[in-house]
């Protein structure tokens, strides 16, 4: 009995709700979207019906009306249609089908909107739909996406769900080369430096790495290297470390200006460090990278350790000059020597910390399994 009063007290609750979205005034419908999210947070039956009785629509229209109720009344709005969209497959189809997504041009400049994070939990749960056979269409949701996570005064806890939603997108191939043309490799680079947001976008930009469109963005940005830098001297968070030597490797790997760059940053001593301190798949990777600026040395001292073909001009040089040019390649090739030695032992160094943690690991786990290789993924 009890229970079969409050079936019939909710529905007279919902229908008055549907009741005062559609034809209240503004403070009525601000009220009936609060009244809406408690409903839908109430019961899974009403979160389903809710939709059926056409409170979606004019949840959506609240959204952009800047004169209908004022800030709290949009809010409101977000509100409700997160509740409804929550782990309801039907309810996101039905919110993306009343508008959502083209009303987000209007929402850009719209500092209580754009910065709320009841709206970028709503995104993130729309996102989803890129899971599924729904035709979402990625183009309309990433403007939106692209300028919260540029914008300086929005707070992290807002640019978390764009992340998310925006991993969603990236993880998908054929959305990706859409968000990496959209502008996010740059807003992820900055993001990256921050403790708050980095793990989540370097996550992303690992996403954007594994296709040839988001490397080519990556390359291109000129804070790619310093950002990567920065993160791998982080010894405090480990999966910022793990994220940032694989994008290293991608970066570095066949590339020459990449190196160089990461090379007048510091990459090699941030590279040692890791190798020796940070977590074994970060240890990896890192000895990886350094073995390929070991190499990249040894190419070098090669190239210029052989005996040197005196032309004509050089032929008209005095004596003087000649034994001073001589001289200074000499030392060159002595320096560089150097360098080589100290790089194998601190490689060998290196390798033998990664191969007791793993001889460690495996004695431990009393597994005759051998060990997985390390391939370019995060």
């Amino acid at each position: 009995m009890e229970a079969a009063g409050d079936d019939a007290a909710a529905a007279v609750r919902m229908r008055a709700a549907v009741k005062r979205l559609s034809f209240g005034t503004a403070e009525e419908r601000a009220e009936a979207a609060g009244e809406v999210g408690r409903l839908a947070r109430s019961d899974e039956g009403r979160k389903r019906l809710l939709p059926e009785l056409g409170v979606v629509p004019p949840l959506v229209s609240m959204l952009a009306d800047a004169r209908g109720g004022g800030a709290g009344a949009r809010m409101a709005a977000a509100g409700a249609l997160l509740e409804l969209a929550r782990g309801a497959h039907r309810n996101k189809v039905h919110i993306v089908q009343a508008g959502l997504l083209k009303k987000l041009p209007l929402l850009m400049d719209d500092k209580d909107m754009s910065r709320s994070q009841e709206l970028a939990l709503l995104l993130l749960s729309i996102s989803s739909l890129v899971n599924t056979d729904f035709p979402l269409a990625s183009s309309e949701l990433l403007p939106f996406l692209v300028a919260v996570l540029s914008a300086d005064d929005a707070p992290a806890d807002t640019k978390l769900p764009c992340l998310g939603a925006l991993h969603n997108l990236s993880a998908k191939l054929e959305h990706v080369r859409d968000v990496a043309s959209s502008g996010a490799v740059r807003a992820l680079l900055a993001l990256s430096l921050d403790r708050k947001t980095s793990e989540a976008a370097l996550s992303v930009l690992g996403d954007l790495a594994a296709t040839a469109a988001g490397r080519e963005e990556m390359e291109e940005d000129e804070a790619a290297p310093r950002a990567l830098v920065e993160a791998m001297t982080w010894h405090d968070a480990p999966r910022c470390q793990e994220h940032a030597a694989y994008l290293a490797m991608v970066l570095a790997h066949g590339s020459r200006l990449q190196r160089r760059r990461m090379r007048r940053l510091g990459v090699v001593q941030a590279l040692l460090e890791v190798s020796l301190l940070g977590s074994p798949l970060a240890q990896r990777r890192a000895a990886k990278i350094l073995q390929w600026f070991k190499e990249e040395g040894q190419d070098r001292i090669r190239a210029h350790s052989g005996p040197r073909m005196e032309g004509a001009s050089s032929a008209s040089c005095d004596d003087g000059g000649e034994g001073a040019k001589d001289r200074r390649n000499a030392v060159d090739r002595i320096v560089k020597q150097s360098l080589d030695r100290n790089m194998k032992s601190i490689l060998r160094r290196a390798t033998a910390s990664v191969d007791l943690t793993s001889v460690k690991l495996l004695v431990g786990s009393s597994s005759s399994k051998s060990l997985p290789c390390e391939t370019l993924h995060p």
